[in-house]
């Protein structure tokens, strides 16, 4: 039986996933057809058709926004300092207060935001930024009512469900630009991203669509479109089509709660270092189980007081099957300090000294409990 070695544990310690690929067709019979001609060619046009999306669209469009981020710059023909747009973005309205969520990453740097919603620029202020997930939530201060979408639910989006896209590519002069695809793939643990398992989607993300929004045919918001993967296949790079990721409502909707609450993202700590383990997803005696494995547990923490140790393998939080970093980070995300959860381990005798040639001894699986300690203000 193979073992692993402590030296070979990154061998299997993996922060990415096979990319996905979703192809679809859609056939259209119309009941009904009428011939037309058009600069004399034969086309035919049809009745009774409508698209899927076009009623979505027209309900969830006045609730995205473009965001201009600009910043203090001295000019020389001038010789003044003047605010000068330095980048743009997009954002989705989340509440009728005028709470616009959008990325970090768009408003970084600014000393003046604005946002442009239905041809006009209006002055917002930043509530909060967490660049953990790489978001921001802004307010309008002025007086006006803006539609708030609706929130989608996580659990509800599937592979192979449509995705449509609204956002601001390449800023003003494409605002309100709408895209559709599908959802390619979930929980895609990137290795630049330490929290936040992403969507994944063929639908068009471009430079400009950040922050904007990802939405199902019911109009609810089911991401935040964070970042496309782009390459033009030249110097031996393969070339990359389809590719672009939304950050989850499971994530946002915590994120974006905290900020307009307290101005900020409170997240509990354990008080242990981790990274995924890439084991059997069904573990039998003499294999290593999927899950997320335990360099160290910090001295005094409220895990080192429950009984948590180095070399232990978390299996499940309250009961929930966990099997990389990112799921635990993100179930103990959505806790507040003080709560208290239950984390169930699987604890292997001698893991750190196993070598290749030796055989698995039967581990134990014990659960813990453990109270959510509020980090420090340093931390």
């Amino acid at each position: 039986m193979a073992i692993i070695k402590r030296d070979n544990l990154p061998a299997i310690f993996a922060l990415g996933a096979a990319l996905g690929i979703a192809v679809w067709f859609m056939s259209i019979h119309p009941q009904t057809a009428e011939t037309v001609y058009a600069q004399g060619e034969y086309v035919q046009s049809l009745e009774g058709v409508q698209s899927p999306f076009a009623d979505v669209v027209e309900i969830v469009m006045p609730c995205v926004v473009g965001v201009s981020n600009r910043a203090n710059t001295y000019s020389i023909i001038s010789g003044q300092t003047e605010l000068v747009e330095q980048a743009t973005g997009s954002g989705v309205v989340v509440t009728t207060q005028g709470h616009v969520v959008t990325n970090y990453h768009v408003v970084e740097g600014a000393n003046d935001v604005q946002v442009l919603w239905q041809d006009q620029y209006l002055q917002a202020e930043v509530v909060g930024v967490d660049e953990l997930t790489d978001l921001t939530v802004l307010r309008v201060t002025e007086d006006v009512t803006l539609p708030a979408v609706k929130m989608g639910n996580a659990e509800d989006v599937r592979v192979g469900d449509w995705a449509i896209v609204i956002g601001n590519p390449l800023g003003q002069q494409f605002a309100d630009t709408v895209t559709v695809g599908v959802i390619s793939a979930l929980n895609r643990e990137l290795e630049n991203s330490s929290i936040v398992k992403m969507i994944q989607t063929d639908a068009a993300i471009n430079s400009g669509n950040s922050g904007g929004g990802m939405f199902n045919t019911k109009g609810e918001l089911i991401g935040i479109p964070s970042l496309k993967f782009s390459t033009s296949g030249r110097d031996n790079i393969a070339s990359i089509e389809g590719i672009a990721m939304a950050i989850p409502m499971d994530v946002v909707g915590p994120v974006v709660n905290s900020i307009i609450q307290y101005g900020k993202v409170t997240r509990p700590k354990l008080g242990i270092s981790v990274m995924t383990l890439r084991g059997s997803e069904a573990p039998t005696a003499g294999m290593i189980p999927a899950g997320v494995y335990v360099s160290a547990v910090t001295e005094g923490s409220a895990a080192q007081k429950a009984g948590i140790r180095p070399d232990d393998i978390i299996i499940r939080v309250d009961g929930e099957r966990v099997t990389m970093h990112t799921d635990l980070t993100n179930l103990i995300a959505m806790k507040a300090p003080g709560d208290q959860v239950t984390l169930t381990l699987d604890r292997i005798p001698g893991l750190a000294e196993l070598t290749v040639q030796d055989t698995i001894p039967a581990g134990e699986t014990i659960d813990v409990t453990v109270e959510l300690e509020l980090p420090s203000e340093t931390t």
